[in-house]
């Protein structure tokens, strides 16, 4: 029997679903009490549900949809109205995941997954801007940034301190990507924040991309690929992605651990 304590982010995800049992529940809201930084991931993601619930209402699935994810997890079509079409999107995307994460393992390259990382680093600032603060550590010093992470997730990313050419930190936060924590640091472009994600990889070059109302700009340094989230105006972004490398290539800092 195994014993091992249940990962604390899959008792987050039930405890949202309404998943756990009253006892559990109350062992879920202990743990909250005890881990400030798994109640900010909770409250952010709680956030999110409620909007999306009340941006999306129930309505009932279309027939030939509900046929369609039937078939694909091996159960007859039911005829049940009351199946949500946000229960049945939300199936067929489990099982999109679950392949994913199958295939894909945590492999960072930039290749085929770019689409699906992108939307995940995209998901994860939009769930920053709609929480009550987009960072889990304030501060415009990376002294206190980085040691931060690096007691945290022992992932330490170059901050470099960008306040003269407009663009002041501030703070962090650790994002969950493909099951793996990822340091996040938060810039400032004017009114905008920008989320900017530190993922292991060989691989160079800039990119960009729109999606879904925001810009994304990526570039490789110290043995990361910066990925930078924001919906200030590409100009804007690139200017901040510009000085960031620079900064990052002249500072000299230790290489990451």
């Amino acid at each position: 029997m195994n014993d091992a304590p249940l990962d604390p982010r899959l008792l987050m995800q039930a405890a949202l679903d309404g998943e756990l049992d009253a006892a559990g529940q109350l062992a879920f809201e202990s743990r909250l009490a005890d881990d400030p930084v798994l109640a900010k991931d909770y409250e952010r993601l709680a956030t999110l549900q409620r909007t999306l619930r009340r941006t999306f209402p129930r309505e009932p699935a279309p027939a030939a949809l509900r046929a369609r994810v039937s078939a694909l997890v091996g159960q007859p079509t039911a005829s049940n109205t009351s199946v949500s079409r946000r229960s049945v999107l939300g199936m067929a995307a489990a099982l999109a995941i679950g392949i994913g994460l199958g295939a894909a393992a945590t492999d960072w390259a930039l290749g085929p997954r770019e689409p699906q990382l992108i939307d995940a680093l995209v998901d994860g600032h939009r769930r920053a801007m709609l929480a009550g603060t987009p960072v889990d550590i304030a501060s415009n010093d990376r002294h206190n940034v980085r040691p931060w992470f690096d007691a945290r997730i022992a992932i330490s990313p170059p901050a470099p301190d960008l306040a003269a050419h407009g663009f002041p930190l501030v703070g962090g936060r650790v994002e969950v990507i493909d099951g793996q924590p990822a340091p996040t640091l938060v810039y400032r472009i004017r009114e905008h924040y920008v989320s900017v994600t530190a993922l292991p990889t060989s691989s160079a070059s800039i990119r960009r991309a729109p999606a879904a109302g925001f810009h994304v700009l990526a570039w490789q340094g110290s043995g990361f690929t910066f990925w930078a989230v924001s919906d200030a105006d590409l100009e804007a972004l690139e200017q901040f992605a510009a000085a960031f490398k620079a900064a990052e290539a002249s500072s000299a800092e230790p290489p990451p651990r």
